[in-house]
């Protein structure tokens, strides 16, 4: 399929205040677009948006908590209101979380299913209309937990492969209105300072710092998530050991099975 160019496009970005949603909305106005960012903290998206304007780019932000139907509408609404048309969203808010199932308090389970899948399902819902008048895009970022289950982030991986079913049903639900719809498979990011998941008792955690793992960049993600657009792909999966990931848990899944019962204590450690 020829490469399309995302120049003059209006794309939409959740969760764009740091992170992989920064750098994608940095990417995507450097290459012409006009770009909406969102975020739920006003001080830490006012940033963004200052930062993005002072290399020149046209930006709207928009704070509001999309994983809400009247935020995700507030964020679709303000879009037009400014832009008159949507081209590209992607559907990147989310969040982490830590702790064994039974250890995991209900409402932490009911506040990622909140975040993760309807902080994807409204905005989508909400910009379907204007995505079919202009044949545009809608990306999800998942990450490779969203392949296989794994301990300690057992709730995490749920709502991350819960985005593989409905990007899934959406490709061939919307595959006569020419609306693209794609999904990426994200592998450990390096985290900006400050980046917090919740723990199983619903408190906060500082994000350990990971530049002693092996990480991508948010710019590497960003990379991808804008080949996804211009190629109008259908999956990704990032990271070497994401693709082996995805190979293993289809050919080999006993041998999966041993080697995360084996290593599950090493995990726990590793995200304590």
């Amino acid at each position: 399929m020829a490469k399309r160019t995302v120049q003059g496009k209006v794309a939409v970005i959740t969760g764009s205040s740091m992170g992989i949603g920064k750098a994608t909305a940095k990417l995507l106005a450097s290459q012409g677009a006009k770009v909406v960012i969102n975020g739920r903290t006003e001080s830490r998206l006012q940033q963004a948006k200052q930062e993005l304007e002072r290399a020149g780019f046209e930006v709207l932000a928009v704070t509001a908590d999309i994983s809400t139907q009247a935020g995700a509408s507030q964020l679709i609404t303000e879009t037009i209101k400014r832009f008159g048309k949507i081209d590209i969203l992607i559907n990147n808010a989310g969040m982490s979380a830590r702790g064994y199932f039974e250890e995991t308090d209900p409402e932490v389970l009911e506040r990622m299913l909140q975040i993760n899948v309807m902080g994807c399902l409204h905005p989508t819902k909400a910009a379907l209309p204007y995505l079919e008048t202009a044949q545009g895009s809608v990306v999800f970022v998942s990450s490779v937990a969203g392949i296989r289950g794994l301990p300690e982030t057992g709730i995490y991986c749920a709502t991350k492969m819960a985005l593989t079913a409905v990007a899934e049903s959406l490709k061939v639900e919307l595959s006569d209105k020419g609306i693209h719809v794609g999904i990426v498979y994200v592998g450990i990011t390096e985290n900006d300072p400050g980046k917090r998941v919740i723990d199983k008792d619903g408190s906060y955690l500082l994000l350990k710092d990971r530049k002693q793992r092996n990480t991508q960049k948010p710019e590497e993600v960003a990379q991808a998530i804008l080949r996804m657009v211009e190629k109008r792909q259908f999956k990704r999966i990032l990271t070497l050991l994401g693709k082996l990931n995805a190979i293993a848990n289809v050919l080999f899944p006993r041998l999966v099975d041993w080697v995360l019962i084996r290593s599950k204590e090493k995990i726990r450690k590793l995200n304590t």
